[in-house]
């Protein structure tokens, strides 16, 4: 399974309770049953029509990096750089105020207590912006059904629309053209100058973020690795556990690691980790200049052996066997399980969570391995996870003056900008503790959230310098697992699959849950695969081999 969940630097979301597993760690889930990448290095495309990589090439920001602070821990093969403390001073990335005094209304999710809509928070972006966002802020967990019910009523398409990768609903590459303007007249090439901060948004997230060969969206960068197994350091040294180095031996641990007695168990639902382990495409694999479904792999096979024989040991949890995902960060971070699957976002938002209460907590990623203990393969994760778009009607000033805020919005880690976005205003929602280090109050724990971040955001960092030791496993890690990262068949650029393709691959879903739990034989994964070629699988398999042979 391919790395797919996405990832943030956002302060906001470690402060803040979410009313999900975890929001950083759901965002790869819908995701790959809405879209797939296309080819980074031959064609890309739509379902409207075949673009040349050319084609691409002239409708996206040309690259130029920004620098207004040196990471203490520096990207290696494309792996995250992180930050361990503050600039002594803030720079603005920003000469003069971006907005002309436009007013616009901005459709956005949000998965946690949506703040006023008059608070000070937004007052004070707001004012630095020189223009009025006024964000219309519905739940994430239904939001996919918002953006349908908004874009079928053209009338009512607010300026600015916020959209997860995920989320994006049937025959949105149709829609886009009439309902969202091409920002390629603005930002195309060396246009992209005018807005600085957008010309550091790194180049595959522009290329995914273009539809029926045109570019409408404004990016929100994914990671090249975003998904990790966490496990409880703290836990596993109590207990004197060794970490895993194979599949055989991640078993064996677990099972000794877990004591129902005491309320502990080794893990929870590790399907992902399995997946990954045993090396399961990205969706698509090439044999022979043929594409093969994950589904149809060897690998597929014997990871969900593995996770039969895991569940079979007794080793999971009795809640994660009977497919209850949303309290896995709680018995997770209460010690009930020692060994969880989730996005890498997931991490500062667990350290947030719990390390009030319990100052010894110390979660870790560990480092992916083979399930013969060799080198993992790794697949890159989506380049964008999340998308905003212009309305069509909007005149050529008013995009202009949205696009002006998007760059200010867009400030990198070390600037005023950035500062005033993730945690507020100095004093008002947030003091400094004695690193120097932003930390936000009761009142910016109520205002201060990623609404604006939503519209666009920098290339991603990881800048809680409230954590230094975090930053530095987190960075330190990252740097290790992306020199085994591969891209994907058909990375980099929007494919949106025909909507009757929506849900061929849900009775595996089903499968995996019925075989894990001994309710049907690993047998039955042939007659599944069987179905899915007839009801739409070989159909799909040549839909995306046109853009191969491209």
């Amino acid at each position: 399974m391919s790395i797919q969940t996405a990832s943030s630097d956002l302060r906001a979301f470690a402060k803040k309770p979410l009313n999900r597993r975890s929001f950083l760690g759901f965002v790869g889930a819908g995701a790959a049953a809405a879209t797939l990448a296309g080819c980074s290095t031959g064609t890309a495309s739509t379902s409207g029509g075949l673009f040349s990589a050319e084609d691409i090439a002239g409708v996206i920001p040309n690259y130029y990096p920004v620098d207004f602070a040196v990471p203490d821990l520096v990207s290696v093969n494309g792996s995250t750089a992180g930050y361990l403390k503050l600039p002594t001073t803030l720079r603005k990335s920003v000469a003069k105020v971006p907005g002309a005094g436009g007013s616009y209304t901005a459709l956005s999710p949000a998965w946690w207590t949506i703040p006023s809509s008059n608070n000070d928070y937004f007052k004070a972006v707001n004012k630095e912006l020189g223009a009025t966002i006024k964000f219309q802020v519905s739940d994430g967990n239904t939001y996919g059904e918002k953006i349908q019910a908004v874009l079928a009523s053209p009338n009512n398409v607010p300026d600015m629309v916020v959209i997860p990768s995920w989320n994006l609903p049937p025959k949105f590459d149709q829609a886009v053209t009439s309902l969202f303007a091409d920002l390629s007249p603005y930002l195309a090439g060396d246009k992209v100058k005018d807005y600085p901060n957008l010309a550091n948004i790194p180049t595959d997230s522009w290329k995914y973020s273009v539809f029926q060969g045109k570019l409408f969206g404004l990016p929100y960068p994914g990671e090249v690795i975003q998904n990790a197994f966490f496990y409880r350091k703290d836990i596993f040294d109590e207990l004197g556990l060794p970490l895993p180095t194979d599949a055989e031996s991640f078993i064996t641990i677990l099972t000794e690691a877990t004591d129902a007695s005491k309320n502990r168990w080794g893990a929870d639902d590790l399907w992902n980790a399995g997946q990954i382990m045993f090396g399961v495409p990205d969706k698509w694999t090439v044999a022979d200049g043929k594409l093969v479904h994950k589904f149809e792999t060897d690998q597929y096979r014997e990871a969900l052996d593995w996770l039969t024989r895991l569940f079979k040991s007794g080793a999971v949890h009795p809640d994660a066997m009977a497919g209850n995902d949303q309290q896995a960060n709680s018995r997770y971070e209460a010690g009930n399980t020692l060994v969880k699957s989730d996005g890498v976002g997931g991490w500062a938002e667990s350290l947030a969570r719990v390390l009030p209460s319990n100052p010894g907590y110390n979660t870790q990623a560990m480092d992916f391995f083979a399930a013969d203990g060799g080198d993992p393969t790794l697949y890159k994760g989506s380049p964008t996870n999340i998308f905003s778009f212009i309305n069509k009607k909007a005149d050529e000033k008013a995009i202009k003056e949205m696009l002006a805020v998007a760059d200010f919005i867009a400030a990198p880690f070390g600037t005023a900008e950035y500062q005033l976005l993730n945690s507020g205003v100095q004093g008002t929602h947030y003091d400094l503790d004695a690193n120097g280090a932003p930390v936000l109050n009761a009142k910016g724990q109520a205002e201060v959230t990623s609404t604006y971040s939503f519209l666009v955001h920098p290339p991603v960092v990881q800048a809680h310098v409230e954590y230094p030791q975090f930053v530095t496993d987190y960075c330190n890690w990252s740097a290790r697992m992306s020199a085994f990262a591969a891209d994907p068949v058909l990375y980099g650029v929007q494919i949106q699959e025909p909507a009757k393709f929506g849900s061929l691959g849900k009775p595996f879903d089903d499968l995996k849950a019925d075989v894990a739990n001994g309710r049907k034989e690993l047998s039955a994964l042939d007659g599944a695969i069987e179905t899915w070629k007839s009801n739409g699988g070989n159909e799909l398999r040549k839909f995306y081999q046109k853009y191969l042979d491209a």
